[in-house]
Order: structure tokens, then sequence, then C-alpha cells
């Protein structure tokens, strides 16, 4: 039988650290969402996967440090596409938690807080140049200059901004590829910033992980292995 979406979202695996604090990137089906992983991981920054449709009581024992929503195959407007359910809202609210959403994360963002999201006139694949709002300080871009190229792969888009939410970034086919709320620490790009076609998507996913959530630096591969051997140990024996 063939494996549905809800199938493959649930598939989504973890580390299974309960007590070092975490980067927790929620899994919307998207072919990037490793490669997610792997940039927050590169940075030396504690990180796990897990379903977009992870509960509240399995996420919430978790020290979540920020949080990342993946892009996906689905549209949100439509029946039966995943979405974040309403108890990690509100941890994430009760807890002041960062969030960064890319591409279906960012219109996720504009679903739950009354943004439109709807089919662009043309699908968009491919590089693109971002260029920064006038005036924009967003900590997100910091360091980086006015226009720079980052990969596209959508072909909805942000047709209204969400409430408490600006744009921060524009191409000459979306207005809105790079929203913010500082007040509520959340920031959404339409664009993938994890792929290698984005030059400094690199510093973007850094200025958000390490700037602007403050997790530690303090985590390497290797740790998370004597860690593992460390458990099996401890349940069959040396």
């Amino acid at each position: 039988m063939a494996s549905t979406n809800k199938d493959i979202l649930k598939q989504s695996s973890q580390l299974g650290n309960l007590a070092r604090p975490q980067v927790a990137i929620l899994d919307f089906g998207s072919q990037y969402s490793h490669l997610i992983a792997r940039r927050v991981r590169e940075l030396q920054v504690y990180c796990e996967l897990y379903s977009c449709l992870v509960t509240a009581e399995e996420l919430g024992q978790h020290e979540l440090t920020a949080v990342i929503l993946s892009g996906g195959p689905n549209s949100v407007y439509e029946e039966g596409a995943p979405h974040v359910c309403e108890g990690v809202w509100k941890i994430i609210k009760e807890r002041k938690i960062p969030v960064l959403g890319i591409c279906y994360g960012m219109q996720e963002l504009a679903h739950v807080f009354e943004g439109k999201v709807a089919p662009g006139l043309k699908r968009e694949y491919g590089k693109a140049t971002v260029s920064r709002v006038e005036g924009c300080d967003s900590p997100l871009f910091a360091g980086l200059p006015k226009d720079f190229t980052m990969w596209m792969s959508h072909g909805d888009k942000l047709h209204e901004v969400p409430t408490g939410f600006k744009a921060v970034g524009g191409t000459s086919n979306a207005d809105y590829v790079a929203i913010e709320n500082i007040s509520s620490q959340m920031w959404g790009l339409q664009f993938h910033p994890e792929v290698t076609h984005s030059p400094m998507g690199k510093d973007i996913i850094k200025n958000f992980v390490v700037s602007i959530a403050k997790a530690k630096q303090d985590w390497v591969m290797t740790d998370y292995a004597n860690e593992f051997i460390e458990e099996v140990r401890a349940e069959v024996g040396p």
C-alpha cells in the first residue's frame, strides 16, 4: 500500500535527547528538510527533526531554543493540508520561542496569523534576486547586501502580509518573500536559504539560529554518537 503524505510526515525521526536545548525543525514533507538540519548542525548547534504533526505533549518535553518550519509540497489553503497543532503554537507563544518559516513554513505563518496565500501568476523555480525593503534593518539579514541571490521553488505566494508582520524583502515576481514580526520573534522566507544555490543562505540561518535565538554552538556529531553508544550500553549492557 502506498504511503500517504501524512504517513510520510509522521515518519520524520528525532535524535531523542530530552535534556539538551535544541532547535526543533518541523517537517512539512520538503525534500530539503534534512538539509535544514544539516545547516544548523554545521553551526555546531543541536537540532532535531520532527513531523509537523508533532503533538504539544511530545514537543513540550524539550527545551526549545527555536522552531524552524520547513517547506512542503502542499498548499496551506487546501483541505487536508498539514498544519502545526494549536497546542504547539501555544508553547511557542508562552515560551517566547523564535520561529523561522521557510517556503510552506512561511505560508503556514500566514495561514495562522491571518495573511493571504494564493497561487501566483507563474510558478517560480530557480535563482532570484531578493531585494531588501528600503530602510530594512532586519536582524535576519544582518551583514547581507541590499540585493542577494536566493533559490525559489514555489507556485503559491503571499498576497497579504499576516497580522503583526511586515515585509522586509521582495523580488520582481513577489512583493513578500521575506516577512517579520519582531515583537513575536517570527520570520518567514519564501525562498530556501538551506540550499547551495543560495550563496548567502548560511548567513541567514546563522543570523536566526545564533544571533536571534541565541543557540549555543557547543555540539558536534561525535557527541551524538557517544551519547547513542552510552544509551545502547545502558539498555543492553556493555
